[in-house]
């Protein structure tokens, strides 16, 4: 049962809004998520997590308070989305942010668009840095997770900051992460290989070449061919060639 008023106030807000049905079952098997899924655009729905953080006024607990409440008790896309948006216009709660939030949270995501609006954008390399000892604990614990969300998580929540950041810790846990899961054939794992693989880039490049060759043969094929197109021409794939979601 939800009680938490502001989240109330949101399910309220959801009911008013107009959504756009055309194609709402491919774009719900698209994202992989398990919940309703409104159609809503991506703009009504940032919309709404800016709105929701003006209006209310929420300081970090209240904040920490209503995003357990849309996690645990969220029914819908829209609800989880609106989580990690609310978050991502909340500095305070991240600048002081507790990484093991995610573990609860990650209990109720489902598919890759719900785990990564919440991972990929919200937590700099200045974020897991200035906590590196907390963060690199439970990311380690989730790279090792029996969920699949949380073993995802493991690998996208280094991806901004490996882009931000030449830092020796960020690089050193991403080869240990990736060596970890690289033997799954899951997508939601091989895709996020390739994704923090083509993160390293940025400052890694040497480094990352050389794992590609002594670990061409038992890297997933999709994140060996990405991560060394990405390395050497600067793209993801060959001839501007459209390919699935990261």
């Amino acid at each position: 049962m939800i009680k938490n008023p502001v989240h109330l106030q949101i399910i309220e807000d959801i009911s008013q809004m107009n959504s756009n049905p055309n194609k709402i079952d491919w774009v719900k098997n698209y994202l992989g998520t398990n919940k309703i899924y409104h159609g809503f655009s991506t703009k009504q729905i940032v919309d709404l997590a800016k709105k929701i953080v003006k209006k209310n006024n929420l300081d970090e607990d209240k904040t920490i308070n209503l995003l357990n409440s849309l996690y645990q008790n969220g029914t819908t896309y829209t609800e989880i989305a609106l989580a990690a948006l609310i978050l991502s216009n909340s500095p305070k709660v991240l600048k002081n942010f507790d990484p093991k939030n995610l573990d609860l949270w990650l209990n109720y995501t489902c598919g890759w668009a719900e785990n990564d609006i919440l991972c990929q954008s919200n937590f700099t390399s200045e974020i897991l840095l200035n906590n590196w000892p907390s963060w690199q604990k439970i990311l380690k614990e989730f790279n090792q997770s029996t969920n699949i969300n949380k073993r995802r998580a493991s690998l996208v929540l280094l991806t901004k900051s490996l882009r931000q950041s030449d830092d020796s810790r960020l690089s050193k846990l991403a080869f240990q992460q990736i060596e970890n899961l690289k033997s799954e054939k899951e997508i939601l794992i091989t895709k996020a290989v390739s994704w923090l693989l083509r993160s390293l880039v940025a400052f890694h490049k040497d480094e990352l070449l050389d794992y590609l060759a002594k670990n061409k043969d038992s890297l997933p094929k999709i994140a060996y061919r990405e991560a060394l197109t990405k390395a050497t021409t600067g793209r993801k794939y060959n001839n501007s060639k459209k390919q699935n979601k990261k």
